[in-house]
């Protein structure tokens, strides 16, 4: 259990900006009791405590509660790192990693080193724009090599989840081949 936890999007869905931090009591009780006097706990957020944006935190809570969405999440999720970890036998696979539905795809040009692809590749961007062409958005990210991220909605079907892993495999399929011309991978 962490000590602090910072959250935002979650909260509210994105609907509207709040963010939000939680202390454990321990921490709390540390914090808010005044030490020598006139000493206080001073601190603030620019996306903090609005009403409108509380009230939307608190209408996307209940729903989530009553949807159960946190179980839904775990199913799906579990089901969703499986069909992504089978991406692992594609070449230009290095990693899977992340949880449930935060999960990402590091892209290496030698599988034994992880040795990433000089930044002249765009081996992100070429199947960024692969999963395009097949109706999936990814988010490529370089830092330190080249990534896809996934982050899908939070109501993602199993059957979703499936599509999502079969797209990245064409994606990943359809630009190698230029990759490799580019810069040999070592499988």
């Amino acid at each position: 259990m962490p000590d602090i936890l910072i959250c935002a999007k979650g909260l509210t869905s994105g609907y509207i900006p709040l963010s939000a931090t939680l202390f454990r009591d321990e921490l709390w009780d540390v914090m808010s009791s005044p030490k020598g006097g006139e000493s206080v706990f001073a601190h603030g957020f620019t996306y903090s405590g609005h009403p409108v944006a509380c009230a939307a935190a608190l209408a996307n809570i209940g729903i989530m509660e009553r949807e159960d969405t946190c179980a839904h999440v775990k199913t799906v999720g579990a089901l969703f790192e499986r069909e992504l970890a089978q991406l692992s036998d594609c070449p230009l696979v290095g990693d899977v990693r992340g949880r449930h539905l935060m999960l990402a795809l590091e892209l290496v040009a030698d599988k034994d080193t992880k040795q990433s692809f000089a930044l002249s590749v765009g081996a992100d961007k070429r199947i960024e724009a692969e999963c395009k062409k097949r109706g999936l958005i990814v988010r490529p990210h370089r830092n330190p090599g080249d990534l896809i991220v996934l982050s899908p909605p939070l109501a993602m079907t199993e059957a979703d989840a499936k599509w999502v892993a079969a797209v990245l495999r064409e994606s990943i399929e359809a630009a190698i081949a230029p990759i490799i011309e580019e810069q040999p991978v070592h499988v």
